[in-house]
Protein backbone atom coordinates (compact mmCIF):
# COMPACT_ATOMS: atom_id res chain seq x y z
CA UNK A 1 0.00 0.00 0.00
CA UNK A 2 1.09 3.29 -0.69
CA UNK A 3 2.17 5.55 1.89
CA UNK A 4 1.49 8.85 2.93
CA UNK A 5 4.40 11.68 4.16
CA UNK A 6 3.70 15.02 5.15
CA UNK A 7 6.50 17.25 3.61
CA UNK A 8 7.38 20.69 4.81
CA UNK A 9 9.23 22.94 2.60
CA UNK A 10 10.59 26.75 2.12
CA UNK A 11 8.91 28.40 -0.73
CA UNK A 12 11.53 29.15 -3.28
CA UNK A 13 10.73 30.58 -6.90
CA UNK A 14 12.80 29.50 -10.21
CA UNK A 15 12.96 30.58 -13.54
CA UNK A 16 11.11 29.20 -17.27
CA UNK A 17 9.18 26.88 -17.33
CA UNK A 18 9.03 24.23 -21.01
CA UNK A 19 9.10 21.15 -22.41
CA UNK A 20 12.82 19.64 -22.76
CA UNK A 21 13.76 17.80 -25.72
CA UNK A 22 16.82 15.44 -25.45
CA UNK A 23 17.93 12.17 -26.49
CA UNK A 24 18.40 9.44 -24.21
CA UNK A 25 21.35 7.08 -24.54
CA UNK A 26 19.25 4.60 -26.97
CA UNK A 27 18.56 7.47 -29.64
CA UNK A 28 15.15 7.85 -28.01
CA UNK A 29 13.67 11.97 -27.89
CA UNK A 30 12.52 12.65 -24.48
CA UNK A 31 9.80 15.60 -24.78
CA UNK A 32 8.39 16.76 -20.87
CA UNK A 33 7.21 19.67 -18.99
CA UNK A 34 9.77 21.21 -16.80
CA UNK A 35 11.70 24.29 -15.52
CA UNK A 36 14.70 25.47 -16.55
CA UNK A 37 16.70 27.08 -13.44
CA UNK A 38 19.97 27.31 -14.89
CA UNK A 39 19.34 31.19 -13.79
CA UNK A 40 17.73 32.87 -11.11
CA UNK A 41 14.38 34.76 -11.48
CA UNK A 42 14.80 37.84 -12.40
CA UNK A 43 12.10 40.70 -11.88
CA UNK A 44 11.45 40.46 -15.85
CA UNK A 45 10.30 37.08 -15.43
CA UNK A 46 7.64 37.70 -13.18
CA UNK A 47 4.09 39.76 -14.44
CA UNK A 48 5.03 43.46 -12.59
CA UNK A 49 2.80 43.48 -9.84
CA UNK A 50 1.06 40.31 -9.36
CA UNK A 51 1.15 37.51 -6.57
CA UNK A 52 -0.39 34.71 -5.14
CA UNK A 53 -2.11 35.44 -1.52
CA UNK A 54 -2.03 31.68 0.21
CA UNK A 55 -3.87 31.77 2.85
CA UNK A 56 -3.67 29.39 6.53
CA UNK A 57 -6.26 26.86 6.30
CA UNK A 58 -9.76 27.57 7.24
CA UNK A 59 -11.42 24.01 7.26
CA UNK A 60 -14.98 25.88 7.31
CA UNK A 61 -13.97 27.30 3.69
CA UNK A 62 -12.75 24.56 2.37
CA UNK A 63 -14.25 24.52 -1.46
CA UNK A 64 -16.37 27.26 -1.08
CA UNK A 65 -15.40 29.73 -3.50
CA UNK A 66 -17.83 31.99 -2.95
CA UNK A 67 -16.59 32.16 0.76
CA UNK A 68 -13.09 32.47 -0.22
CA UNK A 69 -14.21 35.26 -2.44
CA UNK A 70 -15.67 36.87 0.16
CA UNK A 71 -12.08 36.96 2.39
CA UNK A 72 -10.20 38.32 -0.22
CA UNK A 73 -12.54 41.27 -0.41
CA UNK A 74 -11.99 41.54 3.47
CA UNK A 75 -8.65 41.04 3.51
CA UNK A 76 -8.07 43.71 0.43
CA UNK A 77 -10.26 46.10 2.14
CA UNK A 78 -8.74 46.29 5.78
CA UNK A 79 -5.60 47.54 3.82
CA UNK A 80 -7.68 50.00 2.06
CA UNK A 81 -6.27 47.60 -1.00
CA UNK A 82 -8.99 47.64 -4.18
CA UNK A 83 -11.16 44.59 -4.15
CA UNK A 84 -11.33 44.28 -7.63
CA UNK A 85 -7.65 43.71 -8.07
CA UNK A 86 -8.03 39.92 -7.41
CA UNK A 87 -8.18 38.31 -10.65
CA UNK A 88 -8.95 34.40 -8.95
CA UNK A 89 -9.73 32.69 -5.76
CA UNK A 90 -8.93 29.44 -4.73
CA UNK A 91 -10.38 27.19 -1.87
CA UNK A 92 -10.24 23.62 -2.82
CA UNK A 93 -6.80 22.21 -2.91
CA UNK A 94 -4.95 25.41 -1.62
CA UNK A 95 -6.96 28.55 -0.24
CA UNK A 96 -6.37 31.91 -1.47
CA UNK A 97 -6.27 34.13 -4.36
CA UNK A 98 -4.40 35.32 -6.81
CA UNK A 99 -4.34 39.47 -7.06
CA UNK A 100 -3.05 42.17 -9.58
CA UNK A 101 -1.65 45.80 -8.94
CA UNK A 102 -0.04 45.61 -5.81
CA UNK A 103 3.18 47.87 -4.38
CA UNK A 104 5.78 46.53 -2.62
CA UNK A 105 4.81 48.31 0.11
CA UNK A 106 1.48 46.57 0.13
CA UNK A 107 3.10 43.01 -0.48
CA UNK A 108 5.14 43.79 3.04
CA UNK A 109 1.90 44.88 4.60
CA UNK A 110 -0.25 41.55 3.52
CA UNK A 111 2.95 39.40 4.85
CA UNK A 112 2.18 40.52 8.00
CA UNK A 113 -1.17 39.79 8.23
CA UNK A 114 -1.82 37.24 10.64
CA UNK A 115 -4.11 34.95 8.17
CA UNK A 116 -1.64 34.86 5.59
CA UNK A 117 0.90 31.99 5.30
CA UNK A 118 3.01 33.26 2.72
CA UNK A 119 3.42 35.16 -0.60
CA UNK A 120 4.38 34.49 -4.04
CA UNK A 121 5.26 36.02 -7.27
CA UNK A 122 3.53 35.40 -9.69
CA UNK A 123 6.09 33.75 -12.69
CA UNK A 124 5.44 33.39 -16.19
CA UNK A 125 6.10 29.90 -17.35
CA UNK A 126 7.48 30.02 -21.22
CA UNK A 127 7.33 26.49 -23.34
CA UNK A 128 10.48 25.59 -25.76
CA UNK A 129 8.38 23.12 -27.83
CA UNK A 130 10.14 20.98 -30.09
CA UNK A 131 7.40 18.76 -30.62
CA UNK A 132 8.11 16.46 -33.66
CA UNK A 133 6.62 16.24 -36.78
CA UNK A 134 2.55 15.63 -36.54
CA UNK A 135 0.89 13.27 -39.30
CA UNK A 136 -2.61 13.07 -40.21
CA UNK A 137 -2.58 9.73 -40.77
CA UNK A 138 -0.88 6.66 -39.16
CA UNK A 139 1.53 4.91 -40.53
CA UNK A 140 -0.07 2.53 -43.02
CA UNK A 141 2.05 -0.79 -42.84
CA UNK A 142 4.09 -1.69 -40.02
CA UNK A 143 7.42 -3.51 -41.20
CA UNK A 144 9.55 -1.48 -39.06
CA UNK A 145 8.31 -1.66 -35.69
CA UNK A 146 11.07 -0.73 -33.79
CA UNK A 147 10.26 2.77 -35.72
CA UNK A 148 6.73 2.57 -35.98
CA UNK A 149 6.24 1.24 -32.05
CA UNK A 150 2.81 -0.20 -32.38
CA UNK A 151 0.62 -2.51 -34.37
CA UNK A 152 -2.55 -2.69 -36.10
CA UNK A 153 -5.79 -3.89 -34.96
CA UNK A 154 -8.20 -6.41 -36.70
CA UNK A 155 -10.60 -3.57 -35.75
CA UNK A 156 -8.92 -0.71 -37.70
CA UNK A 157 -7.33 0.83 -34.81
CA UNK A 158 -3.21 1.48 -34.33
CA UNK A 159 -2.53 -0.24 -31.69
CA UNK A 160 0.60 2.06 -29.95
CA UNK A 161 3.30 -0.25 -28.30
CA UNK A 162 2.54 1.31 -24.83
CA UNK A 163 -1.06 0.36 -24.25
CA UNK A 164 -0.16 -3.23 -25.99
CA UNK A 165 2.83 -3.40 -22.61
CA UNK A 166 0.33 -2.44 -20.33
CA UNK A 167 -3.20 -3.82 -21.71
CA UNK A 168 -6.60 -2.11 -22.20
CA UNK A 169 -10.20 -2.13 -21.70
CA UNK A 170 -13.51 -0.56 -21.76
CA UNK A 171 -13.33 3.05 -19.94
CA UNK A 172 -17.17 4.67 -21.16
CA UNK A 173 -19.17 6.07 -18.84
CA UNK A 174 -15.25 7.01 -16.68
CA UNK A 175 -13.74 10.51 -16.59
CA UNK A 176 -10.15 12.08 -16.27
CA UNK A 177 -9.32 15.35 -15.99
CA UNK A 178 -5.78 16.18 -18.20
CA UNK A 179 -3.84 19.49 -16.60
CA UNK A 180 -2.25 20.47 -19.45
CA UNK A 181 -1.77 22.61 -22.47
CA UNK A 182 -5.97 21.94 -23.30
CA UNK A 183 -7.65 18.67 -25.69
CA UNK A 184 -8.32 19.26 -29.35
CA UNK A 185 -11.21 18.29 -30.42
CA UNK A 186 -10.60 15.08 -32.13
CA UNK A 187 -12.61 12.15 -33.91
CA UNK A 188 -10.99 9.60 -31.24
CA UNK A 189 -11.64 11.55 -28.12
CA UNK A 190 -14.98 12.15 -25.80
CA UNK A 191 -14.29 15.94 -24.41
CA UNK A 192 -16.59 16.94 -21.70
CA UNK A 193 -16.77 20.40 -23.07
CA UNK A 194 -19.41 21.83 -20.89
CA UNK A 195 -16.87 21.37 -17.67
CA UNK A 196 -13.81 21.63 -19.57
CA UNK A 197 -12.01 25.21 -18.65
CA UNK A 198 -9.15 27.26 -19.59
CA UNK A 199 -6.88 28.90 -17.08
CA UNK A 200 -4.80 31.06 -19.60
CA UNK A 201 -7.64 32.53 -20.92
CA UNK A 202 -9.78 32.07 -24.40
CA UNK A 203 -10.93 28.58 -25.10
CA UNK A 204 -10.28 25.18 -23.44
CA UNK A 205 -9.00 24.08 -26.86
CA UNK A 206 -5.43 23.00 -27.03
CA UNK A 207 -3.60 24.81 -29.59
CA UNK A 208 -0.14 23.34 -29.10
CA UNK A 209 -0.46 19.61 -29.13
CA UNK A 210 0.76 17.92 -25.61
CA UNK A 211 -2.46 18.09 -23.55
CA UNK A 212 -3.78 16.29 -26.70
CA UNK A 213 -1.66 13.75 -26.78
CA UNK A 214 -1.80 12.90 -23.01
CA UNK A 215 -5.80 12.86 -23.45
CA UNK A 216 -5.31 9.82 -26.39
CA UNK A 217 -3.16 7.61 -24.42
CA UNK A 218 -5.34 7.84 -21.44
CA UNK A 219 -9.13 7.17 -23.55
CA UNK A 220 -8.83 7.23 -27.62
CA UNK A 221 -11.18 5.40 -28.58
CA UNK A 222 -11.72 1.78 -29.95
CA UNK A 223 -13.65 3.40 -32.99
CA UNK A 224 -11.75 1.24 -36.17
CA UNK A 225 -9.75 4.24 -36.80
CA UNK A 226 -7.05 6.08 -35.58
CA UNK A 227 -5.27 5.47 -32.24
CA UNK A 228 -6.62 3.55 -29.23
CA UNK A 229 -6.47 4.65 -25.31
CA UNK A 230 -6.27 2.77 -21.96
CA UNK A 231 -9.46 3.39 -20.97
CA UNK A 232 -10.12 3.66 -24.51
CA UNK A 233 -13.53 5.50 -24.76
CA UNK A 234 -13.71 7.57 -21.89
CA UNK A 235 -14.49 11.05 -21.21
CA UNK A 236 -11.34 13.61 -20.82
CA UNK A 237 -12.01 17.09 -19.36
CA UNK A 238 -9.48 19.95 -20.58
CA UNK A 239 -8.23 21.75 -18.06
CA UNK A 240 -6.19 24.27 -20.08
CA UNK A 241 -3.14 25.68 -17.94
CA UNK A 242 -0.87 26.50 -20.77
CA UNK A 243 -1.59 29.00 -23.90
CA UNK A 244 -0.93 28.02 -27.42
CA UNK A 245 2.85 29.34 -26.94
CA UNK A 246 3.43 27.15 -24.16
CA UNK A 247 2.85 29.76 -21.56
CA UNK A 248 1.50 29.69 -18.27
CA UNK A 249 1.95 30.89 -14.95
CA UNK A 250 1.94 30.06 -11.24
CA UNK A 251 -1.28 30.95 -11.16
CA UNK A 252 -2.76 29.32 -13.82
CA UNK A 253 -1.66 26.12 -12.67
CA UNK A 254 -3.00 26.51 -9.31
CA UNK A 255 -6.09 27.56 -10.54
CA UNK A 256 -6.38 24.33 -12.58
CA UNK A 257 -5.41 22.52 -9.47
CA UNK A 258 -8.04 23.96 -7.63
CA UNK A 259 -10.62 23.49 -10.68
CA UNK A 260 -10.06 19.62 -10.34
CA UNK A 261 -10.28 19.48 -6.67
CA UNK A 262 -13.54 20.83 -6.45
CA UNK A 263 -15.13 19.06 -9.61
CA UNK A 264 -13.79 16.56 -9.72
CA UNK A 265 -16.19 13.45 -8.60
CA UNK A 266 -15.45 9.81 -6.73
CA UNK A 267 -14.01 7.31 -9.08
CA UNK A 268 -12.93 10.14 -11.47
CA UNK A 269 -8.67 10.07 -12.23
CA UNK A 270 -6.41 12.90 -12.90
CA UNK A 271 -3.62 13.42 -15.01
CA UNK A 272 -0.55 16.20 -14.57
CA UNK A 273 2.38 15.74 -16.74
CA UNK A 274 3.85 19.38 -15.96
CA UNK A 275 6.81 19.15 -13.89
CA UNK A 276 10.34 20.87 -13.41
CA UNK A 277 13.24 20.80 -15.36
CA UNK A 278 15.96 21.71 -12.50
CA UNK A 279 15.64 21.00 -8.51
CA UNK A 280 12.82 22.72 -7.08
CA UNK A 281 10.52 22.30 -4.27
CA UNK A 282 7.91 24.51 -2.66
CA UNK A 283 5.39 24.56 -0.17
CA UNK A 284 2.31 26.10 -2.23
CA UNK A 285 2.96 22.87 -5.14
CA UNK A 286 3.29 20.04 -2.61
CA UNK A 287 0.39 21.66 -0.49
CA UNK A 288 -2.07 21.78 -3.51
CA UNK A 289 -1.43 18.66 -4.25
CA UNK A 290 -1.45 16.67 -1.16
CA UNK A 291 -4.93 18.18 -0.95
CA UNK A 292 -5.73 17.72 -4.67
CA UNK A 293 -6.31 13.89 -3.46
CA UNK A 294 -8.50 14.56 -0.90
CA UNK A 295 -10.65 14.65 -4.18
CA UNK A 296 -9.92 11.97 -6.09
CA UNK A 297 -6.53 10.13 -7.36
CA UNK A 298 -4.53 10.67 -9.90
CA UNK A 299 -1.27 10.01 -11.69
CA UNK A 300 1.66 12.42 -12.75
CA UNK A 301 5.00 12.40 -14.51
CA UNK A 302 8.00 12.18 -12.71
CA UNK A 303 10.22 14.56 -14.94
CA UNK A 304 13.49 13.75 -17.32
CA UNK A 305 15.74 15.30 -15.71
CA UNK A 306 17.45 12.30 -15.19
CA UNK A 307 17.67 12.83 -11.11
CA UNK A 308 15.92 11.94 -8.44
CA UNK A 309 12.35 12.81 -7.31
CA UNK A 310 13.16 14.06 -3.87
CA UNK A 311 14.52 17.64 -5.44
CA UNK A 312 11.12 18.19 -7.40
CA UNK A 313 7.85 19.31 -6.40
CA UNK A 314 5.00 17.53 -6.34
CA UNK A 315 7.29 14.56 -7.81
CA UNK A 316 8.62 14.39 -4.21
CA UNK A 317 5.53 13.82 -2.51
CA UNK A 318 5.08 9.63 -1.33
CA UNK A 319 0.90 10.18 -0.91
CA UNK A 320 -2.20 7.55 -1.05
CA UNK A 321 -3.67 8.68 -4.30
CA UNK A 322 -0.94 10.47 -6.40
CA UNK A 323 0.77 7.86 -8.60
CA UNK A 324 4.55 9.29 -9.45
CA UNK A 325 5.42 7.65 -13.25
CA UNK A 326 9.11 6.72 -14.47
CA UNK A 327 9.40 6.57 -18.08
CA UNK A 328 10.01 2.92 -19.87
CA UNK A 329 11.60 2.27 -23.29
CA UNK A 330 10.64 -0.67 -25.22
CA UNK A 331 12.25 -3.66 -24.23
CA UNK A 332 11.48 -2.95 -20.06
CA UNK A 333 14.46 -0.35 -19.96
CA UNK A 334 14.39 2.79 -18.13
CA UNK A 335 14.75 5.98 -20.16
CA UNK A 336 17.84 7.49 -20.01
CA UNK A 337 16.70 10.98 -19.41
CA UNK A 338 13.91 9.51 -16.50
CA UNK A 339 13.73 10.48 -13.03
CA UNK A 340 13.61 8.13 -10.79
CA UNK A 341 13.89 8.10 -7.01
CA UNK A 342 11.75 6.65 -3.50
CA UNK A 343 8.42 8.63 -4.69
CA UNK A 344 8.51 6.97 -8.21
CA UNK A 345 5.34 4.32 -7.80
CA UNK A 346 5.32 2.52 -11.13
CA UNK A 347 6.94 2.94 -14.58
CA UNK A 348 5.27 2.87 -17.49
CA UNK A 349 5.81 3.23 -21.58
CA UNK A 350 6.65 6.75 -22.28
CA UNK A 351 9.54 6.33 -25.52
CA UNK A 352 7.80 6.72 -28.81
CA UNK A 353 4.91 7.20 -28.12
CA UNK A 354 2.29 7.48 -31.03
CA UNK A 355 -1.41 9.13 -29.57
CA UNK A 356 -3.76 11.91 -30.68
CA UNK A 357 -2.63 15.62 -31.64
CA UNK A 358 -4.06 18.72 -32.92
CA UNK A 359 -6.74 19.04 -36.61
CA UNK A 360 -6.96 15.66 -36.00
CA UNK A 361 -3.95 14.48 -36.72
CA UNK A 362 -1.16 12.16 -34.41
CA UNK A 363 2.13 12.33 -33.25
CA UNK A 364 4.76 9.93 -32.11
CA UNK A 365 6.84 11.93 -29.22
CA UNK A 366 8.21 10.65 -26.15
CA UNK A 367 9.30 11.48 -21.80
CA UNK A 368 7.44 11.00 -18.82
CA UNK A 369 4.44 12.87 -19.98
CA UNK A 370 3.58 9.83 -22.30
CA UNK A 371 4.53 7.21 -19.30
CA UNK A 372 1.97 9.13 -17.13
CA UNK A 373 -1.41 8.70 -18.85
CA UNK A 374 -0.96 5.15 -19.17
CA UNK A 375 -0.96 5.34 -15.65
CA UNK A 376 -3.97 7.67 -15.42
CA UNK A 377 -5.58 5.01 -17.37
CA UNK A 378 -5.33 2.23 -15.72
CA UNK A 379 -6.17 3.65 -12.35
CA UNK A 380 -9.21 4.40 -13.85
CA UNK A 381 -10.09 1.37 -15.12
CA UNK A 382 -9.17 -0.45 -11.93
CA UNK A 383 -9.84 2.07 -9.17
CA UNK A 384 -7.06 3.49 -6.73
CA UNK A 385 -4.66 0.64 -7.63
CA UNK A 386 -2.66 -1.17 -10.79
CA UNK A 387 -1.90 -4.33 -11.71
CA UNK A 388 2.11 -5.21 -12.49
CA UNK A 389 4.21 -7.13 -14.61
CA UNK A 390 8.04 -7.08 -13.76
CA UNK A 391 9.90 -3.72 -12.85
CA UNK A 392 12.02 -1.49 -13.84
CA UNK A 393 15.24 -0.31 -11.54
CA UNK A 394 17.24 2.92 -11.99
CA UNK A 395 19.31 4.90 -9.40
CA UNK A 396 19.21 2.45 -6.73
CA UNK A 397 15.35 2.27 -6.87
CA UNK A 398 12.79 -0.12 -7.91
CA UNK A 399 9.63 0.15 -8.70
CA UNK A 400 6.83 -2.45 -10.23
CA UNK A 401 5.79 -1.90 -14.34
CA UNK A 402 2.15 -0.74 -14.18
CA UNK A 403 -0.82 -2.78 -15.56
CA UNK A 404 -4.28 -3.08 -16.18
CA UNK A 405 -4.54 -7.09 -14.83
Amino acid sequence: MKTQLRILSMLTVFSLFFYSCEKDADGVTDIETGIDTTEEVGAEQAIPGEYIIIYKEDKSLSGKSAGMKAKSQQTLSKYAIAEDNIKQTYSSAIQGFHVENLSEEQVKTLKNDPEIAYIQPNYIRTLDVEMGTPVKALPATVHNKGANKGSWLPSGDFLPWGINRVGRANGAGKTCWIIDSGISPHSDLNIDTNRSRSFVGGSWQDQNGHGTHVAGTVAAKNNGSGVIGVAYGATVVSVRVLNAQGSGSDAAILGGVDYVARNARNGDTWNYSIGYRNRHTDAATDNAFRNLERTTYGAMAAGNSNDDTQYYSPQRLQTRNSWNVGNMANGDRPAGSSNYGRSVDRWAPGSQVWSTWLNGGFNKISGTSMASPHVAGILLLRGNSTGTDGSVSKGGHTAPIATTN
